[in-house]
């Protein structure tokens, strides 16, 4: 029997956009130094971080704090555990 609610387990391609939230305001960047394989893996968003240095993100954040579309970013705006720096 197949899981129709189970979510396909992809891999990011370098230059892929990402939608994020900081300080509630929505903020897009591109994944890069992507690292692992389709179960799990880490990568940075080009640009994020500032004088802290890129922060490394993980797959596990992706429809939690990182979106892939706006459209569906737009849905947490009003949430704040949605927000990326509620993160680390």
């Amino acid at each position: 029997m197949v899981n129709c609610h189970a979510k396909e387990k992809f891999m990011l391609k370098e230059g892929t956009t990402i939608y994020f939230y900081v300080q509630g305001y929505l903020m897009q960047g591109k994944a890069v130094h992507i690292q692992g394989d389709e179960q799990a893996y880490t990568f940075h968003i080009e640009g994020y971080g500032a004088c802290a240095g890129p922060h490394v993100l993980h797959s596990s954040q992706l429809h939690h704090t990182l979106f892939l579309r706006e459209e569906e970013a737009k849905l947490y705006q009003n949430i704040e555990a949605a927000y990326l720096e509620n993160t680390f």
